[in-house]
């Protein structure tokens, strides 16, 4: 019989890794290119936005998956305590 084990406190190791690696991913803040009209400074503003809306919600998917992850892993130790 195969038997798998559950390294609780590497998991959760890896898990505060991964959101303290997070936490560090950012964007400075959208350039200032002044008061500029040129049809390239729209449309690189338009992208610097889309951007930055794509990494917040990246992020906000990430902190959810770990979040997950670790209710998960708590929840199999838990039962792993309970099982003789």
């Amino acid at each position: 019989m195969v038997q798998i084990e559950l390294h609780h406190s590497v998991v959760s190791g890896r898990l505060d890794e991964a959101g303290q690696a997070l936490g560090q991913l950012s964007l400075s803040a959208l350039s200032g290119l002044g008061k500029n009209q040129l049809v390239f400074t729209g449309e690189w503003q338009n992208e610097e936005q889309r951007i930055h809306r794509l990494l917040s919600a990246y992020r906000e998917g990430v902190r959810k998956t770990i979040a997950d992850t670790r209710a998960n892993v708590d929840l199999l130790k838990r039962q792993d305590e309970v099982i003789p």
